[in-house]
Protein backbone atom coordinates (compact mmCIF):
# COMPACT_ATOMS: atom_id res chain seq x y z
CA UNK A 1 0.00 0.00 0.00
CA UNK A 2 2.82 2.22 0.83
CA UNK A 3 4.58 2.16 -2.53
CA UNK A 4 1.75 2.04 -4.19
CA UNK A 5 0.83 5.58 -2.51
CA UNK A 6 4.40 6.51 -3.33
CA UNK A 7 4.50 6.07 -7.00
CA UNK A 8 0.77 7.87 -7.18
CA UNK A 9 2.69 11.05 -5.60
CA UNK A 10 5.56 10.61 -7.75
CA UNK A 11 3.29 10.74 -10.63
CA UNK A 12 1.21 13.73 -9.56
CA UNK A 13 3.82 15.60 -8.34
CA UNK A 14 4.99 14.86 -12.34
CA UNK A 15 2.20 16.30 -13.54
CA UNK A 16 2.29 19.50 -11.31
CA UNK A 17 5.82 20.20 -12.82
CA UNK A 18 4.24 20.11 -16.31
CA UNK A 19 1.23 21.79 -15.32
CA UNK A 20 1.93 24.46 -12.76
CA UNK A 21 3.76 27.94 -13.30
CA UNK A 22 5.67 29.57 -10.34
CA UNK A 23 8.66 32.46 -10.03
CA UNK A 24 10.78 29.66 -11.36
CA UNK A 25 9.13 28.39 -13.81
CA UNK A 26 11.26 29.31 -16.87
CA UNK A 27 14.11 26.75 -15.10
CA UNK A 28 12.14 23.77 -16.66
CA UNK A 29 13.73 21.34 -18.87
CA UNK A 30 10.55 19.90 -21.03
CA UNK A 31 11.37 20.13 -24.81
CA UNK A 32 10.77 16.85 -25.39
CA UNK A 33 10.99 17.00 -28.96
CA UNK A 34 14.53 18.19 -28.85
CA UNK A 35 16.20 16.19 -26.42
CA UNK A 36 18.17 13.56 -28.35
CA UNK A 37 17.08 9.97 -26.67
CA UNK A 38 19.67 7.23 -26.78
CA UNK A 39 17.66 3.98 -26.40
CA UNK A 40 20.00 1.21 -24.77
CA UNK A 41 20.61 -1.93 -25.25
CA UNK A 42 18.36 -4.76 -22.82
CA UNK A 43 21.37 -5.52 -21.19
CA UNK A 44 20.91 -1.94 -19.83
CA UNK A 45 17.67 -1.70 -18.72
CA UNK A 46 18.77 -1.06 -15.50
CA UNK A 47 21.11 1.64 -16.12
CA UNK A 48 22.22 3.19 -12.60
CA UNK A 49 25.01 5.92 -13.31
CA UNK A 50 27.05 6.86 -16.54
CA UNK A 51 30.90 8.54 -16.58
CA UNK A 52 32.15 10.16 -20.25
CA UNK A 53 35.43 8.74 -21.24
CA UNK A 54 35.16 10.60 -24.74
CA UNK A 55 32.57 12.88 -26.00
CA UNK A 56 31.36 9.71 -27.49
CA UNK A 57 32.05 6.78 -25.22
CA UNK A 58 30.36 6.59 -21.86
CA UNK A 59 30.84 4.29 -19.22
CA UNK A 60 27.83 2.86 -17.37
CA UNK A 61 26.65 0.53 -14.75
CA UNK A 62 23.29 -0.75 -13.89
CA UNK A 63 22.37 -1.77 -10.89
CA UNK A 64 22.09 -4.99 -10.36
CA UNK A 65 25.60 -7.25 -12.05
CA UNK A 66 28.85 -6.12 -11.08
CA UNK A 67 29.33 -5.55 -14.82
CA UNK A 68 30.95 -2.10 -15.92
CA UNK A 69 29.71 -1.04 -19.71
CA UNK A 70 31.38 0.99 -22.54
CA UNK A 71 29.05 2.75 -24.52
CA UNK A 72 29.07 4.25 -28.29
CA UNK A 73 26.21 6.79 -27.75
CA UNK A 74 26.93 7.61 -31.74
CA UNK A 75 26.30 3.98 -32.51
CA UNK A 76 24.26 2.99 -29.31
CA UNK A 77 25.82 0.15 -28.88
CA UNK A 78 27.56 -1.64 -26.15
CA UNK A 79 31.76 -1.47 -27.49
CA UNK A 80 33.03 -3.49 -24.47
CA UNK A 81 32.34 -5.09 -20.95
CA UNK A 82 34.49 -5.40 -17.77
CA UNK A 83 32.95 -7.64 -15.16
CA UNK A 84 34.48 -6.01 -12.22
CA UNK A 85 32.52 -7.94 -8.88
CA UNK A 86 29.68 -10.37 -8.91
CA UNK A 87 25.78 -9.19 -8.19
CA UNK A 88 25.01 -6.67 -5.98
CA UNK A 89 23.81 -2.74 -5.94
CA UNK A 90 25.56 -0.19 -8.12
CA UNK A 91 24.52 3.31 -8.21
CA UNK A 92 26.78 5.58 -9.55
CA UNK A 93 30.45 5.49 -11.23
CA UNK A 94 32.98 8.48 -11.70
CA UNK A 95 36.35 8.43 -14.01
CA UNK A 96 39.02 10.26 -12.58
CA UNK A 97 41.90 9.90 -14.75
CA UNK A 98 42.80 6.16 -16.27
CA UNK A 99 40.63 5.02 -13.29
CA UNK A 100 36.98 4.02 -12.69
CA UNK A 101 35.20 4.64 -9.48
CA UNK A 102 31.45 2.75 -8.19
CA UNK A 103 29.90 2.77 -5.24
CA UNK A 104 27.41 0.28 -3.92
CA UNK A 105 24.56 1.49 -2.34
CA UNK A 106 26.02 0.32 1.14
CA UNK A 107 29.20 3.00 0.68
CA UNK A 108 31.74 0.33 -0.49
CA UNK A 109 33.85 2.19 -2.98
CA UNK A 110 35.30 -0.15 -6.24
CA UNK A 111 38.53 1.34 -7.78
CA UNK A 112 38.84 -0.18 -11.28
CA UNK A 113 43.00 1.26 -12.01
CA UNK A 114 43.80 1.55 -15.41
CA UNK A 115 40.63 0.48 -16.72
CA UNK A 116 41.27 1.09 -20.44
CA UNK A 117 44.44 -1.52 -20.49
CA UNK A 118 43.72 -5.66 -21.35
CA UNK A 119 44.81 -6.03 -17.06
CA UNK A 120 42.84 -3.25 -15.02
CA UNK A 121 43.72 -4.04 -11.44
CA UNK A 122 40.45 -3.45 -9.28
CA UNK A 123 40.39 -2.55 -5.49
CA UNK A 124 38.01 -2.52 -3.10
CA UNK A 125 37.32 0.05 0.47
CA UNK A 126 35.00 0.09 2.88
CA UNK A 127 33.82 3.36 4.33
CA UNK A 128 31.76 4.27 7.58
CA UNK A 129 28.52 4.63 5.36
CA UNK A 130 26.22 1.88 5.13
CA UNK A 131 22.70 0.77 3.56
CA UNK A 132 20.89 2.85 5.81
CA UNK A 133 22.57 5.84 4.33
CA UNK A 134 21.77 4.31 1.23
CA UNK A 135 24.58 5.81 -1.67
CA UNK A 136 23.43 6.46 -4.99
CA UNK A 137 25.93 9.23 -6.40
CA UNK A 138 29.72 9.76 -6.95
CA UNK A 139 31.74 12.42 -8.26
CA UNK A 140 35.18 13.79 -8.37
CA UNK A 141 36.09 17.40 -6.96
CA UNK A 142 39.24 18.08 -8.66
CA UNK A 143 40.34 21.19 -6.63
CA UNK A 144 40.75 18.61 -3.53
CA UNK A 145 41.11 15.69 -5.00
CA UNK A 146 38.29 14.02 -3.37
CA UNK A 147 35.54 11.88 -4.27
CA UNK A 148 32.27 12.78 -2.72
CA UNK A 149 29.47 10.82 -2.13
CA UNK A 150 25.82 11.91 -1.24
CA UNK A 151 23.01 10.11 1.10
CA UNK A 152 19.75 9.46 -0.02
CA UNK A 153 18.03 8.45 2.96
CA UNK A 154 19.84 8.74 6.40
CA UNK A 155 22.90 11.36 7.45
CA UNK A 156 25.92 9.97 8.88
CA UNK A 157 25.78 11.68 12.40
CA UNK A 158 22.12 11.43 13.87
CA UNK A 159 22.25 15.22 15.13
CA UNK A 160 22.00 16.20 10.89
CA UNK A 161 18.30 15.50 10.57
CA UNK A 162 17.29 14.59 7.24
CA UNK A 163 14.69 16.75 7.78
CA UNK A 164 16.96 19.98 7.75
CA UNK A 165 19.50 18.68 5.35
CA UNK A 166 21.20 15.92 3.48
CA UNK A 167 24.80 15.20 3.17
CA UNK A 168 27.51 15.08 1.27
CA UNK A 169 31.02 13.38 2.27
CA UNK A 170 34.52 13.59 1.03
CA UNK A 171 36.18 10.48 0.26
CA UNK A 172 40.18 10.82 -0.48
CA UNK A 173 42.20 9.44 -3.00
CA UNK A 174 45.34 9.69 -1.13
CA UNK A 175 44.44 8.33 1.99
CA UNK A 176 41.52 6.36 1.00
CA UNK A 177 39.07 7.30 3.98
CA UNK A 178 36.10 9.07 4.34
CA UNK A 179 35.89 12.20 6.35
CA UNK A 180 33.00 11.50 8.78
CA UNK A 181 32.39 15.45 8.60
CA UNK A 182 30.10 16.82 5.77
CA UNK A 183 31.73 18.31 2.96
CA UNK A 184 29.02 19.70 1.42
CA UNK A 185 24.83 20.02 3.16
CA UNK A 186 22.20 20.10 1.00
CA UNK A 187 19.50 22.13 2.58
CA UNK A 188 15.92 21.45 2.67
CA UNK A 189 14.91 24.91 3.51
CA UNK A 190 16.62 26.15 0.36
CA UNK A 191 14.30 24.06 -2.11
CA UNK A 192 11.48 25.02 0.19
CA UNK A 193 12.26 28.59 -0.49
CA UNK A 194 12.82 28.20 -4.22
CA UNK A 195 9.11 27.02 -4.48
CA UNK A 196 7.44 29.21 -2.08
CA UNK A 197 3.99 29.19 -2.83
CA UNK A 198 4.53 26.74 -5.78
CA UNK A 199 3.13 23.23 -6.89
CA UNK A 200 6.04 21.37 -4.92
CA UNK A 201 5.74 23.33 -1.47
CA UNK A 202 1.74 23.26 -1.18
CA UNK A 203 0.90 19.80 -2.92
CA UNK A 204 3.99 17.78 -1.14
CA UNK A 205 3.13 19.05 2.09
CA UNK A 206 -0.50 17.83 1.88
CA UNK A 207 0.35 14.29 0.55
CA UNK A 208 3.84 13.50 2.35
CA UNK A 209 1.78 14.42 5.50
CA UNK A 210 -0.36 11.60 4.21
CA UNK A 211 3.03 9.03 4.27
CA UNK A 212 4.00 10.25 7.88
CA UNK A 213 6.87 12.26 6.33
CA UNK A 214 6.00 15.23 8.02
CA UNK A 215 9.30 17.49 7.55
CA UNK A 216 9.60 16.69 3.72
CA UNK A 217 12.34 14.59 3.98
CA UNK A 218 11.78 13.35 -0.11
CA UNK A 219 11.91 16.57 -1.32
CA UNK A 220 15.01 15.40 -2.76
CA UNK A 221 17.34 12.03 -2.78
CA UNK A 222 20.35 12.22 -4.35
CA UNK A 223 20.60 9.83 -7.54
CA UNK A 224 23.82 11.29 -9.13
CA UNK A 225 25.95 14.17 -8.89
CA UNK A 226 28.16 15.78 -11.58
CA UNK A 227 30.55 19.01 -11.84
CA UNK A 228 29.64 20.85 -14.77
CA UNK A 229 33.60 21.07 -16.24
CA UNK A 230 33.05 25.24 -17.57
CA UNK A 231 31.25 26.36 -14.11
CA UNK A 232 32.25 23.88 -11.64
CA UNK A 233 28.78 23.93 -10.12
CA UNK A 234 27.47 20.64 -8.63
CA UNK A 235 24.90 19.29 -10.51
CA UNK A 236 22.73 16.86 -7.58
CA UNK A 237 20.25 14.74 -9.61
CA UNK A 238 16.76 13.72 -7.14
CA UNK A 239 14.58 10.70 -8.82
CA UNK A 240 11.75 11.92 -6.38
CA UNK A 241 10.40 15.12 -7.84
CA UNK A 242 12.47 15.35 -11.08
CA UNK A 243 14.31 18.12 -10.02
CA UNK A 244 18.21 18.89 -10.55
CA UNK A 245 19.68 21.50 -7.24
CA UNK A 246 22.52 23.14 -8.30
CA UNK A 247 25.64 23.98 -5.98
CA UNK A 248 28.28 26.81 -6.12
CA UNK A 249 31.33 25.94 -5.95
CA UNK A 250 31.64 27.26 -2.62
CA UNK A 251 29.01 24.16 -1.77
CA UNK A 252 26.18 26.88 -1.48
CA UNK A 253 22.32 26.90 -3.17
CA UNK A 254 22.06 28.26 -6.69
CA UNK A 255 19.59 26.93 -8.27
CA UNK A 256 16.96 24.25 -9.47
CA UNK A 257 16.22 22.70 -12.61
CA UNK A 258 12.97 20.52 -13.38
CA UNK A 259 12.30 18.09 -15.88
CA UNK A 260 9.66 16.55 -16.97
CA UNK A 261 8.56 13.80 -20.05
CA UNK A 262 7.70 10.53 -20.62
CA UNK A 263 11.31 9.49 -21.56
CA UNK A 264 12.30 11.03 -18.17
CA UNK A 265 10.94 7.61 -16.73
CA UNK A 266 13.27 7.19 -13.41
CA UNK A 267 16.58 9.46 -13.72
CA UNK A 268 19.54 7.78 -12.19
CA UNK A 269 22.69 8.95 -13.86
CA UNK A 270 23.88 12.51 -14.95
CA UNK A 271 27.14 13.54 -16.44
CA UNK A 272 28.80 16.24 -18.96
CA UNK A 273 30.84 15.55 -21.73
CA UNK A 274 33.73 18.13 -22.28
CA UNK A 275 31.59 20.63 -24.19
CA UNK A 276 29.95 21.46 -21.21
CA UNK A 277 26.47 19.23 -22.64
CA UNK A 278 24.56 17.68 -20.18
CA UNK A 279 22.98 13.93 -20.34
CA UNK A 280 20.45 12.11 -17.87
CA UNK A 281 20.11 8.38 -17.73
CA UNK A 282 16.90 6.54 -16.90
CA UNK A 283 16.32 2.91 -15.65
CA UNK A 284 13.75 1.56 -18.49
CA UNK A 285 11.25 0.29 -15.52
CA UNK A 286 8.34 -1.66 -18.77
CA UNK A 287 10.52 -0.34 -21.36
CA UNK A 288 14.31 -0.01 -22.54
CA UNK A 289 16.62 2.46 -20.16
CA UNK A 290 18.10 5.24 -22.13
CA UNK A 291 20.64 8.08 -22.38
CA UNK A 292 19.06 11.34 -23.12
CA UNK A 293 21.05 14.32 -23.91
CA UNK A 294 19.36 17.56 -22.79
CA UNK A 295 18.74 20.67 -25.80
Amino acid sequence: MYKLLLCCLCVLFSACFGKGKSQNAHNAINNEDKNEVITLPSELKEISGITFITDSIVAAIEDEHGILYFININTKKIIKKYEFSGDGDYEDLERVGNDIYITESNGTIFEIKDFDTNNPKMNKYKTPLKKKNDIESITYNTENKVLLLAVKKHNLDKDDKESEEKNIYQFSLATKKLDEKPFYRIKIKDIENFYKGGPLEEKSKKFLKTLGNENLTEVITPSAMAYHPITGELYILSSINHIVVVLNKEGNFSNIIKFAGVDFRQPEGISFNSKGELFISNEGQKQSGNIIKIK
